[in-house]
């Protein structure tokens, strides 16, 4: 890619980044002004954790999609093989993904969901309306970010954040009070976003040779396990702070809004794996193990960089960001913003390591090593005592746990690539 292409990537990605985040944040922060009165405390952490959930649920299910999806048409675009099937066949899957999310979502409802979001069946509406808009943004994404097209990727993000962030805007003006109305808002961002590219999504065949479709859905039930855990380790904390703390709701509130500004270099490194993905699987599927080497290094270091810069500002700033911006009812501690910004750091790391794996073929590799650190995750997050404090152990030693069976997994196959040992570029073969 040219100097100039790639500058039009960069201006292209940092406008939808930060049309998308505004609008997230935007949200917690309208909603924090709106029911800021201790009356409003449980609607307030409903609200907040409807946001957390649906960065769970529908990201969890459909980003594992997404990187299935862009995985197999780079790879197909690197053989020369079509395209429509692959697409025709994701698009399958994504139907599938959303059927059995619906029914995860309605059974859970009288158990635990209803608590969490205040008893009100509107927010669950809400939910499924936004697992819906995912589960086709998602698979646009996928199939944009699999042929490079990053400037109609990023025009999703931006489409999706001014969806999300103008309603919410106009709802604040009008000094309207109905949750249902602010969850709603939120929620139809994704189906307009996915909208927005359906006319300029272009599956072409690129020669007459058949695709390869067989394995993607083996390969998706990895990734589906692995992402929909590293959703849950990045945002369940203070769902769980809230259910843990029914007498405390304020405490739970500042938290839930401190722990999401925490997350916000988390939230703008998340599209740089769908820039990673479908070069590091170029690279490995053309035999350039070099190039990917190379690759690696370099996002990481960007990474270490960008997380050093954000654990200070959370620290520096985030006391004061958290009252100015969010209106919490008391100030947090830098000490907890720190640890916080600690634990971002680590999962940007991870998710950088986390597409070399999948371009190399160890899905299974990825799924174990969310399954172990989430296993330590969620018993550190519901043993310890202290629901904040154990929120805050988990969010740091669970990733780390991720991490180092990454480093491992990493490390074994380069090296298996190095002595002659054949990769495991199809999703279908024994991991």
């Amino acid at each position: 890619m040219t100097i100039h292409g790639r500058m039009g990537t960069a201006v292209h990605l940092a406008i939808g980044l930060g049309v998308l985040g505004a609008a997230g944040y935007a949200f917690v922060a309208v909603v924090g002004h709106v029911f800021s009165g201790p009356a409003d405390a449980g609607v307030l952490s409903a609200l907040i954790s409807l946001y957390l959930l649906v960065n769970i649920i529908g990201p969890g299910i459909f980003a594992a999609l997404e990187q299935e999806t862009s995985r197999a048409v780079s790879a197909a675009t690197a053989r020369g093989e079509p395209l429509r099937p692959i697409a025709r066949h994701s698009g399958v899957l994504a139907l599938c993904s959303f059927g059995a999310l619906v029914l995860l979502v309605l059974g859970a409802w009288p158990l635990v969901l209803s608590r969490v979001l205040d008893e009100r069946p509107g927010m669950l509406v809400a939910l499924i309306v936004a697992i819906a808009g995912s589960g086709a943004v998602y698979w646009a994404r996928g199939v944009l970010g699999g042929q490079q097209r990053f400037p109609a990727y990023a025009r999703t993000l931006y489409v999706e954040g001014a969806a999300r962030l103008l309603p919410c805007l106009v709802l604040l003006v009008l000094a309207l009070r109905s949750p249902i109305g602010y969850a709603m808002a939120f929620a139809v961002g994704s189906a307009v976003a996915a909208l927005s590219v359906a006319p300029v999504l272009r599956l072409t065949p690129a020669a007459a040779a058949p695709a390869r479709v067989e394995g993607m859905g083996r390969s998706l039930s990895y990734l589906v396990v692995a992402i929909s855990l590293s959703q849950l380790v990045a945002n369940l904390a203070p769902v769980v702070v809230t259910y843990r703390s029914p007498d405390d709701l304020v405490t739970a509130g500042v938290f839930g809004s401190t722990f999401v500004l925490a997350r916000i270099p988390l939230f703008l490194f998340a599209p740089v794996q769908a820039v990673l993905l479908p070069k590091l699987t170029r690279a490995a599927t053309l035999g350039h193990h070099e190039t990917l080497e190379r690759r690696l290094r370099q996002a990481v270091a960007v990474v270490v960089a960008a997380g050093a810069i954000g654990v200070a500002g959370c620290v520096w700033l985030g006391p004061w960001a958290a009252e100015a911006l969010f209106n919490t009812a008391f100030r947090p501690s830098a000490a907890m913003l720190g640890l916080l910004g600690a634990a971002t750091l680590v999962m940007m790391t991870v998710l950088v390591v986390q597409p070399t794996l999948l371009a190399l073929g160890r899905q299974r590799v990825v799924t174990l090593g969310w399954v172990a650190g989430s296993v330590v995750f969620l018993a550190l997050l519901v043993l310890l005592p202290e629901p904040v404090g154990a929120a805050l152990r988990a969010q740091i030693v669970g990733p780390l746990v991720v991490l180092g069976v990454f480093v491992v997994g990493v490390v074994r196959a380069l090296r298996q690539l190095e002595f002659g040992s054949a990769p495991e570029s199809s999703p279908g073969r024994r991991r």
